[in-house]
């Protein structure tokens, strides 16, 4: 069910027209009927006053759904650009690997283990401090006399 607002605006959008357009034609119709018949959204009455010619059955009737107005991704043209930065993430990767490898040569080197670098992360410069450990609490001892 729509208001008589929208079922108007809707109406004039989907012939693609305007309203002064469409409310010019109102002089050429005396009657609702009429500008029915024609395919008019206005008439003018006998004061010769502009009205809507707008049934109330009209406006019971769903109104057409609105079409979303965000467009469609495309999808992008592949071109032999995207092979080679296909094929530089490869070589990256292995590169990645193989400096994992030599880092983790150079830390079984020094005695680091794969555990300790896990929960301190690696320093190969040495130039973060070590973190400090907590003191455990003493126990007080008491005076026996």
């Amino acid at each position: 069910m729509a208001t008589l607002r929208e079922y108007l605006n809707a109406k004039i959008k989907s012939k693609g027209s305007t309203l002064a357009k469409e409310k010019a034609k109102a002089k050429k119709y005396k009657s609702i009927s009429a500008a029915k018949k024609a395919g008019a959204l206005y008439y003018t009455n006998k004061a010769g006053k502009v009205m809507a010619a707008v049934f109330a059955e009209d406006l019971k009737k769903p109104l057409a759904p609105k079409k979303s107005a965000r467009p469609k991704a495309r999808p992008k043209p592949v071109s032999e650009a995207v092979f080679v930065e296909r094929e530089n993430t490869r070589m990256r990767a292995e590169e990645k690997a193989a400096y994992e490898a030599k880092l983790l040569e150079a830390m079984n080197a020094i005695g680091i283990t794969a555990k300790t670098r896990k929960a301190r992360g690696f320093d190969p410069l040495g130039l973060a401090k070590p973190k400090p450990r907590k003191k455990k609490p003493t126990k007080k001892k008491s005076n026996i006399k």
